[in-house]
């Protein structure tokens, strides 16, 4: 089988990291494991991204900033096989950060756990959490970056048991977007059974641009905070549904 490394950032807001998981796979065995939190580049964090991940600034405002973990954790990117869940945001985050430090990025091919899942699997959702439950994988946190990592991993594996690399690659066409966008996506704003939504799965869904419609009581934050992520990260909150809205959050 295949060796590969399995990636996953958390994110204080936007494309900036506050922390990173890294898990490196040898013959379908998670062998080398990486994690640290990180000190965010600004020290800005959006209040909804910390209730999903639970890092504060407190946790990490005497930690390393990324550049000071690089030399710790390149090696295992140049000329790798890197895997992640959702991989085009895993990959723009580590890119965009490597170019804010002028750091040369390095050379690896990458695959998505979520393109694969959605090729080859017939589910109602394809969140790393319900791949998790698919094939049995336990995972005792969610929204940590080293447990994510793992999970993702383990993922991977059982879709190499079942077909070869060249095999997802026919089927899959996994090419990572390097156009300039916005980062902030729909799904990061969502926490399991925290905010019921349908039709979107796991599916990137930029919000720059897009009209939203928030209605409801949400547990972990008022319907102001949601509105003014939303507004941050360019997309439009609209006061009720009309022809224009894209999209509808709704709590209970």
């Amino acid at each position: 089988m295949m060796n590969f490394v399995a990636i996953d950032f958390e994110t204080s807001y936007g494309h900036i990291p506050c922390s990173i998981g890294i898990i490196e796979f040898i013959n379908g065995l998670p062998v080398n494991e990486y994690y640290s939190l990180i000190k965010p580049i600004d020290l800005k964090f959006n209040p909804i991204n910390s209730r999903i991940n639970g890092i504060f600034l407190d946790d990490v405002i005497n930690e390393r900033e990324f550049i000071e973990i690089w030399d710790e954790i390149k090696h295992f990117f140049h000329d790798k096989i890197i895997v992640a869940h959702n991989a085009s945001t895993d990959i723009s985050i580590l890119e965009k950060t490597l170019d804010h430090y002028q750091i040369l990025r390095p050379n690896f091919k990458s695959f998505c756990t979520l393109t694969i899942a959605k090729k080859v699997l017939n589910l109602d959702n394809y969140k790393l959490s319900s791949l998790a439950e698919y094939f049995s994988i336990e995972q005792d946190s969610y929204h940590n970056a080293l447990e994510d990592a793992f999970v993702c991993g383990s993922v991977f594996t059982k879709f190499l048991d079942n077909s070869s690399l060249n095999d997802i690659e026919k089927r899959v066409e996994d090419k990572i977007n390097k156009t300039k966008r916005n980062n902030f996506f729909v799904h990061d704003l969502v926490s399991k059974n925290k905010i019921n939504y349908s039709g979107l799965d796991d599916e990137c869904i930029l919000i720059s641009g897009k009209t939203f419609v928030v209605s409801g009581v949400f547990e972990i934050y008022s319907r102001d905070e949601l509105k003014k992520a939303i507004e941050d990260n360019g997309g439009k909150v609209g006061s009720s549904i009309s022809s224009k809205t894209d999209y509808v959050i709704a709590g209970d």
